[in-house]
């Protein structure tokens, strides 16, 4: 039994580090461009191969009487698209399907694995397959901004275009959707930062090489317009000052209000003002990077001076104010959105309008909303759920969703060592900030994305036993 297991644990790990690559590839742009075969074979793969792993894992759970690990209400959420599903099969089958197998991969693998072994070689696998990734890309990304460079591409069975490089005044590089794309930056700066701060020594060149992913990082942050990772940059970068002055303080821990407490709480408000003051100058400096190039490129290209001042002249500073967010709708749609998912809810209280088909369903039962007259998915996690399975799920969801809250929470404020070597502190700070972003695009559920992998493989660690030692050494 014992060779049984850690056949399954190398068998699990390497399946996550396949169908993390696989993720990856489908946040990139020209991805979706490639023959469907090709994403059929590794995507579809990845679905089958994790199905039987969560079958076999199942098998032997039962026979070692360890049926109960897994965790209830992930379980029950399983059971209520299932329900969900069925009710409203007159809206369609398949995508339910899908959503059925991709999301029972992620609780009962993704989750499961954290949740079963903890820290280990993998996801540090995990991370290294990220980072460098995101490095490349990214860097293909600020090369479209620096020649202002940009095209959409029609795509069959797709609402939008594929969009690559500058457009609209924000950067879209080779992301399908620069907002999930600049998250997943976030991500990336702070296991960057957790690496660099660990207290291990590195080389020269790999610390220099980890500066430079973070710088463009930030840079792709600012680029790509996404208020949504910008609200989560602010954000993380508030509790990870936060948590890591507290934990340092040698205040009484008993008192709600303390000196230590004032003081955490002001550092945090400083580093945020100073990241806003920061932003805004970057800002006003890459702004000027297209026009250097350019004439630059002009100089090199052409040898008459005339030539050269007068497309000079003509090289304006790209903006970075964003046409589709002038008008006064602050919510960009999702204003309405939210009006659509609850006027779904209101029709089908108990299960929703179904997991894979609730535009369906708002297309079919409320044509005048938002959704009814269109192909927009809900752009909130609370909404998504509620439009989707109804009040079931929405009671069944959250229930470990706040569950994981108060347990990070917990570890945060109760951990008496320094948080800035400390790793489940870093997967608390990645797993709210996915969380974060999930109350702004369609993020954490019911999606197949490398957002939702690391949210997921991030919560498992706080289901872990050893997230519950206080005090325990979990450098990796």
């Amino acid at each position: 039994m014992e060779m049984i297991q850690k056949r399954m644990f190398q068998a699990k790990g390497a399946y996550l580090l396949y169908f993390e690559i696989v993720l990856i590839l489908r946040a990139i742009g020209p991805y979706l461009l490639l023959p469907g075969i090709i994403d059929t074979i590794l995507f579809w793969s990845a679905g089958l191969f994790g199905i039987i792993l969560i079958i076999v894992d199942f098998l032997i759970s039962v026979c070692k009487k360890n049926i109960f690990k897994y965790d209830m209400m992930l379980a029950l959420f399983i059971v209520v698209i299932l329900f969900s599903s069925v009710i409203n099969i007159k809206y369609g089958y398949f995508e339910n399907i899908k959503l059925l197998m991709w999301q029972s991969i992620f609780f009962f693998l993704v989750f499961q694995f954290s949740k079963d072994y903890g820290f280990n070689k993998y996801h540090q696998y995990f991370e290294r397959v990220l980072t460098v990734s995101w490095f490349f890309i990214i860097a293909i990304s600020l090369w479209y901004f620096v020649v202002q460079n940009g095209i959409k591409i029609p795509i069959e069975f797709k609402y939008y275009p594929v969009r690559i490089g500058w457009l609209g005044n924000r950067l879209f590089g080779i992301f399908t959707d620069p907002n999930f794309g600049a998250v997943i930056s976030v991500v990336v700066i702070f296991i960057e930062l957790k690496r660099l701060l660990n207290g291990k020594k590195k080389p020269s060149v790999l610390k220099i090489l980890m500066i430079i992913n973070i710088v463009f990082q930030y840079l792709f942050i600012i680029l790509s317009g996404s208020r949504t990772a910008y609200i989560v940059l602010l954000a993380i970068t508030f509790l990870y000052v936060l948590f890591v002055i507290l934990n340092r303080g040698k205040g009484n821990r008993e008192a709600v209000f303390n000196f230590n407490t004032i003081r955490a709480v002001s550092f945090s408000l400083i580093a945020i003002i100073g990241l806003v003051i920061a932003t805004n100058l970057t800002e006003k400096v890459v702004v000027r990077i297209p026009k250097i190039y350019a004439t630059v490129s002009m100089k090199q290209d052409s040898q008459s001076k005339q030539v050269q001042e007068e497309a000079h002249e003509e090289i304006g500073h790209p903006s970075l104010e964003r046409p589709d967010t002038s008008s006064s709708d602050i919510s960009n749609m999702r204003f309405d959105l939210w009006d659509s998912a609850i006027q779904i809810a209101k029709k089908s209280p108990l299960v929703g309008g179904s997991p894979g088909y609730y535009i369906q369903f708002a297309h079919d039962r409320l044509p005048n909303t938002l959704m009814g007259r269109d192909n927009l998915t809900a752009h909130n996690l609370f909404f998504l759920v509620l439009a989707s399975t109804g009040i079931l799920g929405v009671i069944v969801f959250f229930v470990f969703i706040i569950k994981s809250i108060f347990k990070g929470l917990f570890y945060c404020f109760s951990k008496k060592k320094n948080l800035v070597i400390d790793n489940y502190f870093y997967e608390i700070l990645i797993a709210g900030a996915i969380a974060i972003s999930s109350l702004f695009i369609t993020e954490l559920v019911l999606v197949s994305t490398i957002g939702a992998f690391l949210f997921w493989s991030s919560v498992g660690l706080f289901y872990n036993k050893k997230f519950t030692i206080l005090g325990d050494n979990n450098e990796q």
